[in-house]
């Protein structure tokens, strides 16, 4: 089955790029300009695993990771910045990020981190459905 992925990013050169990317992988990408289109896009389709910038004008990436934790707390988040500091990572997994990547992203450390991140998402939903 297609996993979806939804790239958040305010830069559309940016998006582009990682959609083409993503696609090329066998992933299905969704993509937003913003945090506010990014929910909106998470209300209408099912997505695993959403990709955001931090810096966003409007709703930042800290906010969009809270904001879909409240939604669907089973989406998990990847926060990728050019401006990686130790702090803005510590928050960012304290609000529940799966992981923290820094601009530029190297090709093979993204995939490597989104399917990691879709296991560990496979497998709580698999220990959800037994438990039920």
């Amino acid at each position: 089955m297609q996993q979806t992925v939804l790239v958040v990013d305010d830069e559309p050169s940016n998006r582009v790029t990682l959609e083409r990317l993503l696609a090329r992988d066998g992933f299905h990408v969704l993509h937003a300009e913003s945090g506010r289109e990014a929910m909106e896009q998470l209300r209408r389709h099912s997505v695993d695993v959403v990709l955001t910038d931090l810096k966003m004008p409007g709703m930042s990436g800290l906010d969009l990771l809270k904001a879909v934790r409240t939604l669907d707390p089973d989406i998990e988040v990847v926060v990728m910045t050019a401006y990686g500091t130790v702090e803005a990572a510590v928050e960012a997994m304290k609000e529940g990020a799966y992981d923290f990547v820094s601009k530029p992203l190297k090709r093979l450390e993204l995939l490597t981190t989104l399917r990691k991140c879709l296991e560990k998402r496979a497998l709580q939903l698999e220990n959800r459905r037994l438990r039920e």
